[in-house]
């Protein structure tokens, strides 16, 4: 079993004071593949290792009593009629412990969000990686751009969206543009770091967040085309230097709603506060916290929260993100029909 420390709904795992690395693990017991084990012996193997998993690094963990937990999930999967109530056993931990963010990927899934499968080999497969990346101009000088849900951790994947996203900005552009609206309402989460690495250009260089587990903080940045975790890149853009736009100060709105969730969340938290930036619409999802993913014996995926999220001046944020401005998100036709989108114009032509 292999865990992996990207970004789902997004992913991040802390271990003490630091990430930890990817560390191999086997996916046999005493020689023998657990895919082969009898049907029982394989469920309670899975339950197991998601138990131990929870135990050691979910992020409220020490408010847990684990003993009493570990043993009511183990009488109900002894319960069941179906061996796949291994999963509806860790669900049902997960809604006792309160916990939304949490949950089990089955192994297609799982082989599609990492591309363990074939990969996207068409604009129709990689729809189903990707939302639509939109770009134009509003009153013909300002820059409106939707920010997509990702669902892949594939790295070429990635960095395709993140060059797509910085094309559209390059695009928009090449009218000196100053003003932004950043559209985050159907960004439904996935993984954050191609969104980052993508909007870096309007993000600008330096810490854009934290993430906050057992008295340690981890930075979450973008610098000259990467996103960063702490050190690490977790994904760039395909040439040597990320784009810059022309106008160095740049007054930036950002659509949210109840839509915009988890990974669509962290993009938003990046730049709640920041001087020239408004937050406009409605209040968030609130899966504002960070899950990492465990890869398990039948080839499945824990998807786990191990720790908070703070902005860029290190402030945790507790739920839901709320915007600056409360305006109705009702979807229009196009953003000239769209409260919120108007909402963001007059702030803008203010600026």
């Amino acid at each position: 079993m292999t865990k992996s420390i990207l970004i789902l709904f997004f992913l991040a795992v802390l271990s003490g004071q630091g990430m930890s690395a990817p560390s191999p693990k086997n996916d046999y017991i005493n020689g023998r593949d657990t895919l082969e084990l009898p049907c029982r012996q394989k469920a309670a193997q899975l339950l197991e290792e998601v138990l131990g998993f929870m135990e050691k690094n979910y992020y409220r963990k020490d408010q847990i009593f684990w003993p009493t937990l570990a043993a009511q999930a183990r009488q109900q999967l002894r319960a069941a009629d179906n061996c796949d109530d291994a999963y509806a056993s860790v669900s049902w931990c997960f809604k006792q412990l309160g916990e939304p963010h949490s949950f089990i990927m089955p192994p297609d899934k799982a082989a599609r969000y990492t591309g363990e499968d074939s990969g996207p080999s068409s604009p129709s497969d990689l729809a189903e990686l990707v939302g639509e990346i939109k770009g134009e101009w509003l009153q013909d000088s300002i820059g409106y751009l939707t920010i997509p849900w990702v669902s892949t951790t594939d790295s070429l994947v990635c960095e395709r969206i993140a060059d797509s996203l910085q094309s559209v900005i390059a695009r928009l552009d090449a009218r000196n543009i100053s003003r932004w609206i950043i559209d985050l309402r159907k960004n439904s989460g996935g993984n954050c770091w191609p969104m980052l690495a993508g909007i870096g250009p309007l993000l600008g260089d330096g810490i854009c967040g934290y993430f906050v587990a057992e008295g340690a903080k981890i930075p979450i940045s973008y610098h000259d085309g990467s996103a960063f975790q702490g050190r690490h890149v977790l994904c760039r853009v395909s040439e040597d230097h990320g784009y810059r736009t022309r106008a160095a100060r740049k007054s930036i709105v950002v659509l949210t709603g109840n839509r915009t969730v988890s990974a669509g969340e962290i993009v938003a938290l990046a730049f709640k506060g920041r001087e020239q930036t408004c937050l406009i619409g409605q209040a968030t999802a609130g899966l504002t916290t960070a899950n990492a993913t465990y890869s398990l014996s039948d080839r499945s995926m824990l998807v786990l929260t191990v720790c908070q999220e703070a902005d860029y001046t290190g402030h945790v944020c507790e739920g839901s993100i709320q915007p600056d401005k409360f305006v109705s998100t009702a979807g229009a036709a196009t953003p000239a029909d769209d409260p919120a989108c108007a909402a963001a114009l007059a702030w803008l032509q203010r600026k």
